[in-house]
């Protein structure tokens, strides 16, 4: 799977390298170390109906962070598919010999991606869960695509920091649950009143 992946993408950098190269470039540009998914969900902690959702997603993705690059991937240990020396060392030549530093295994850019996406989809309306699951599948695809463009990532990294994302964005939503139920009863407290109440959009 992880070759039929590799030859997939690189097909695609042969047939239209000047599309593809610059536009998974500012794709992964996005996912690095999650800041745009980061900075979606602090605008969401703002308001106070979407403040808990924000903050979901914010412990699933730093959750997410910890568990990779302080767990799994020094423990796996995973040369990235360029750093191998074999095939993929001229893939990655061709789709630009963009550099990475650490390991491989699991994929931090779409665990990101992916624990944002869950834990807003666990967490908002069932009305607009079919809005996000949508938009959530297709930029997970493009990002773990991204990755793999660029000889990062193996599919089978991506494939496993998707599963790992919907673990810590469950786990996360549980301890969000837990500590909102803590702030909720000391509510006259005035920093637990600001973090329940606060909306920095409520009409004046």
């Amino acid at each position: 799977m992880d070759s039929l992946f590799m030859e997939f993408v690189h097909s695609l950098c042969v047939s239209a390298g000047w599309f593809f190269t610059p536009f998974f470039r500012i794709i992964s540009v996005l996912g690095e170390k999650s800041w745009f998914f980061l900075l979606i969900s602090c605008f969401l902690c703002l308001h106070k109906k979407t403040r808990w959702i924000g903050a979901t997603a914010i412990l699933a993705i730093f959750l997410g962070w910890i568990i990779a690059d302080f767990g799994l991937k020094p423990l796996i240990m995973r040369d990235r598919p360029y750093m191998t020396g074999n095939l993929y060392l001229d893939y990655w030549e061709l789709a630009g010999s963009y550099p990475e530093t650490d390991y491989s295994m699991p994929s931090g850019h779409v665990l990101g991606c992916a624990a944002f996406f869950i834990s807003l989809y666990i967490t908002s309306r069932k009305s607009v869960r079919p809005y996000i699951s949508t938009i959530g599948i297709i930029v997970v695809a493009l990002m773990a695509l991204s990755r793999m463009y660029f000889m990062h990532h193996y599919f089978s990294d991506c494939a496993v920091a998707v599963i790992l994302a919907a673990i810590v964005s469950f786990m996360s939503k549980w301890i969000m649950k837990m500590i909102y139920k803590v702030f909720k009863a000391n509510e006259d407290i005035g920093f637990c009143n600001f973090v329940i109440n606060f909306d920095l959009f409520a009409k004046k």
